[in-house]
């Protein structure tokens, strides 16, 4: 049941970066920059709680390295945000820093 939740929240992510991708003339920076943050941070948890309810419990409790990895893959999907998904949305938005 709770894999099924976090693929829900995946797809309701995905579902709303779509609609942001789509009506981005219509909004300001400001709002879409908070928006695709927000539905980053929404992909990052379906994601991690994806991964996180597929590791057997006997398993998990053993793996030392599982909080590594979790914030390996975070770092990963945050430097793809920052660096491919962003500009997407704004693209002048590396210029600016």
């Amino acid at each position: 049941m709770s894999r099924r939740i976090f693929r829900l929240i995946i797809v309701f992510a995905i579902l709303l970066a779509i609609y942001l991708v789509a009506l981005k003339d219509d909004h300001s920076k400001v709002f879409l920059i908070v928006a695709s943050s927000i539905t980053f941070l929404i992909f990052s948890l379906g994601i991690h709680g994806l991964i996180a309810h597929s590791i057997r419990p006997d398993t998990k409790g053993n793996i030392i390295v599982y909080p590594l990895l979790m914030w390996i893959l975070w770092a990963i999907l945050f430097l793809l945000f920052v660096f491919f998904i962003i500009p997407v949305y704004c693209p002048d938005f590396l210029m600016e820093l």
